[in-house]
């Protein structure tokens, strides 16, 4: 039982926190506060790691009311749609302060050590009610000529204004060269009364009817075979023709998991219960028929558990037939709307869970019948497949009782997925389309917004490649929003020497992330996105029923990208690789912005005409095409500098009729916040198999030189040359670069941090490499990515183990290219330190006047 497992876990904690109380003393607390190097330490490191491992819910946030001024104490959402609450009545006028508040009073709640709080206040919620301006745009990027279209709701904004911006630096740090966004003179700028736009969530499947085969007119069953993932507390409709009159039938889950029957008579809603809830994560035949000559509608339920294809095992599992009977007052067929698998309208009742092979008769089938429907695979007049082909990418499921009366898929619901005749034994849908004929729904999917276009913009022909966004803002002055897209040269050209290479595939695998887990220090946009889940999810979030959310959409309002949006009080994505393109643009260099997306969909052609192509400080998802064509390029002798860190590290697609949809399968490795389903690891669009590119024998270090070698928190680290001996013709990278650099920075106080890789000949790094300088510094808030463990030990932190760093190495391909590569997400943060000048710096320009045939300095 469930309370089992919490009555354990509550026992544990309760004889910890006695072990721990005891350790706690002023002294204890105040460097704790004070020395950053002291959580690292035992004994603070043990009692911080037993607060770390507690439920985000129960832990305290610290949260900016006002931009570096005010700050309060808050408590985290305890369940999705909701949002932070206050938890203290005082305001601080220091993050610090703030900082040392909260720990105080965990340290009280948690430990009973010091003084209760009597400032401690629950509420209320921090809701953004005023007015919000939403968008996004159709596409990543565009070229001079190529015309954007951008979606807006204006959300109690009665007008708004127009105008495009360039970005070239959104962090407004008082270390950092400060907002350097500029207006482009002349263009897109107007006046637009404000409309807002609601967004759809839910997948399902729409059969288009117009001729009434399935209203049930003559009486009706229904059958399918269903895998029932959550109770939501609202009806969960698994096939349905209905309209609002209330007209039709819906078959489904109610708000308590039993199966039920709605039926409609056009003035009224009846419904038809079985006795007792469905329990979770098994597979069923259910069915469900009318009869109008006797007004009698009755409902089978049958377990169809095998060893393999549900949660528990069939000997735990009562196999009988469940069957319900009922006289039902009346019934009106559905006069509008679609066949529906998985809601009962396009808005409402959205199921959870997995169907397959749903069927209808035009006619009521008798108890004995119903049995048969809901035990075997039945033969319906008219009935739905599910199986995939090579590709499980097709939006439409046919019908194979009448083609007419095919299924086309709404927000993108989940194939390539076991059913219930999957067998363990083979592990990919095309090889056993029975064993995956089914598709798994939820009710917050969301593939396309599908808002109506509000401005439609072509790009200037003069206009230099970069990164610019559509401003828009209320005219009253109560708000605004940037909506980013890139400008690229146009096909087959390059306007400048080096190219500027944005890992927009990682941007879309973050967009609108919420927080992983407990967030230290929450800005308002985090605040925001808390109680606005209809604008969708990230990668690393999962759906309602808990599976992670696999299908990752463009074409939705994307907060996280927005100029300024800041995670964790941090730069985040756009904002950390603009720290190179204000670089490269204040020491002069020419160079086009191009994407992830340009990449995928050109390949090696995009890169050619470039000396050198530069990464984004995190470029963690690439697809096959983007590392085939970096590959093929330094190979040909192209030179490419990765210049972030954790890159190249999970396989991602693109879905071949839905290109702004991104798709992500996490598998049984890697360091993960979620991991694909037994069997579904596979992509759906592409038949390739995911997970780490390690796992597929191509990690970044064959190509990059290094690749994910730890995380963690804390104080970035520093650099130091060597230690190997450099080579005559390297030595000049190193000209004007001192033996220790890289010790300040925008994200961590230094450029070793964040995600850092390392040089690893086991895993593929070039024997010819060098390495120019390696991290020190990183303490034991780092530690060893999943997959580096063999075991669970201690002493692999950063202060411990060698192994916990980053390196930075150089070599040549035997096509005449090189790689550069510094293994670090904080090494951008660092280019702009005192004044552009320094080793950071230094290096990284050595390196492109190298290629660019430039002597140094």
């Amino acid at each position: 039982m469930e309370s089992s497992v919490v009555g354990i876990r509550a026992r544990f904690a309760e004889r910890r926190v006695e072990q721990l109380r005891s350790l706690i003393t002023e002294d204890l607390v105040t460097a704790w506060i004070h020395d950053p190097e002291a959580v690292h330490r035992e004994p603070t490191s043990l009692l911080a790691n037993f607060l770390g491992q507690r439920p985000a819910t129960e832990r305290l946030s610290v949260y900016e009311q006002t931009r570096r001024e005010i700050w309060r104490l808050v408590r985290p959402p305890a369940r999705r749609g909701e949002t932070y609450r206050l938890a203290d009545r005082r305001e601080f006028t220091s993050l610090d302060e703030a900082r040392e508040a909260g720990l105080r009073r965990e340290l009280f709640d948690v430990f009973g050590w010091g003084e209760a709080s009597q400032d401690a206040i629950d509420g209320p919620e921090l809701r953004h009610e005023g007015p919000v301006l939403l968008g996004y745009a159709d596409r990543v990027s565009a070229a001079p000529g190529d015309r954007v279209t951008f979606m807006v709701s204006a959300e109690q904004v009665g007008e708004y204004t127009t105008e495009l911006v360039r970005l070239r630096h959104t962090d407004d740090n008082p270390e950092s060269p400060g907002v350097r966004i500029e207006q482009v003179p002349d263009a897109w700028q107007g006046s637009h009364p404000g409309q807002e736009q609601k967004v759809r969530l839910g997948s399902h499947i729409a059969v288009r009817d117009p001729h009434g085969a399935t209203t049930g007119t003559d009486g009706f069953t229904v059958a399918a075979y269903i895998y029932p993932t959550c109770v939501t507390g609202g009806p969960q409709v698994v096939v349905s023709r209905w309209d609002r009159g209330p007209r039709g039938y819906a078959l489904g889950l109610d708000e308590t998991g039993r199966l039920t029957l709605w039926l409609g008579d056009g003035s009224a809603e009846s419904a038809v219960h079985a006795d007792a809830p469905l329990p979770l994560h098994r597979w069923y035949g259910v069915a469900a028929s009318y009869d109008p000559a006797t007004g009698r509608a009755t409902l089978v339920a049958r377990p169809l558990v095998t060893s393999v294809n549900s949660r528990v095992s069939p000997i735990v599992v009562d196999d009988r037939p469940q069957v319900t009977e009922q006289d039902v007052a009346g019934f009106a067929p559905a006069e509008h709307g679609d066949l529906l698998f998985a809601a009962r309208t396009p808005e409402d009742d959205h199921y959870n869970g997995k169907i397959e092979r749903p069927g209808f008769w035009p006619y009521p089938l008798p108890r004995a019948g119903l049995v048969v429907a809901a035990s075997d695979d039945h033969d319906a007049p008219l009935l739905w497949s599910f199986e995939p082909g090579e590709t499980a990418a097709s939006l439409v499921v046919p019908c194979l009782g009448r083609p007419g009366l095919d299924g086309r898929l709404v927000n993108l619901p989940v194939r390539g997925v076991t059913g219930r005749h999957f067998t363990g034994r083979v592990e990919h849908y095309a090889a056993d389309p029975r064993g995956y004929a089914a598709i798994h729904f939820h009710d917050d999917s969301l593939a396309d917004a599908g808002w109506a276009p509000s401005h439609e913009f072509t790009v200037p022909d003069d206009l230099p490649s970069g990164v610019y966004a559509l401003r828009v803002a209320a005219t009253d002055g109560s708000c605004e929003r940037g909506i980013p897209f890139v400008v690229r040269p146009r096909a087959g050209t390059a306007t400048g020497r080096l190219a500027l290479l944005l890992p927009t595939a990682t941007y879309l695998a973050y967009s609108n992330e919420r927080g992983l887990g407990h967030v230290p220090v929450v800005p308002d946009g985090t605040v925001f996105l808390e109680h606005r889940y209809d604008l969708g999810h990230s990668a690393y979030a999962r759906y309602t029923d808990g599976s992670g959310v696999s299908y990752i959409s463009w074409r939705r309002p994307i907060l996280t990208l927005a100029p300024g949006f800041r995670v964790h009080l941090s730069p985040f994505m756009l904002a950390s690789d603009l720290y190179f393109l204000d670089w490269l643009t204040e020491l002069g260099y020419s160079f086009d912005v191009i994407t992830d997306h340009d990449l995928h969909a050109d390949g090696v052609d995009l890169l050619r005409p470039y000396a050198g192509v530069i990464s984004g400080s995190h470029p963690e998802y690439a697809s096959e095409q983007m590392i085939d064509a970096i590959e093929t390029y330094v190979d040909g002798g192209g030179n490419f500098a990765y210049l972030g860190g954790n890159g190249y590290y999970w396989v991602v697609s693109f879905h071949p009729e839905l290109p702004h949809v991104m798709e992500l399968r996490r598998g049984e490795n890697g360091t993960r916040s979620w991991q694909a389903q037994t069997g579904e690891h596979h992509h759906a669009t592409t038949g390739e198999r995911g997970g780490l590119w390690l796992n597929r024998s191509r990690p970044p270090q064959k190509v990059f030189g290094v690749g994910f070698s730890a995380q963690g928190s804390g104080p970035s680290g520093r650099y130091r040359i060597g230690p190997d001996a450099v080579p005559e013709d390297l030595k000049h990278l190193l000209d004007g670069v001192p033996e220790v650099f890289g010790d300040s920075g925008l994200d961590g106080g230094g450029s070793a941090g964040g995600e850092i890789d390392r040089y690893d000949l086991t895993l593929g790094s070039p024997p010819e490499a060098v390495v120019l300088a390696t991290s020190e510094g990183l303490l034991d808030g780092y530690q060893f990515a999943v997959e580096e463990l063999s075991g669970t030990h201690p002493g692999h932190g950063g202060s411990e183990d060698p192994e916990v760093r980053s390196d930075i190495v150089y070599f040549h391909t035997r096509g005449g290219g090189s790689v550069f590569a510094t293994g670090s997400i904080s090494y951008s943060g660092g280019l702009s330190a005192h004044g552009y000048d320094n080793g950071i710096s230094r290096i990284t320009r050595n390196v492109l006047d190298h290629w660019l045939g430039k002597k140094n300095d």
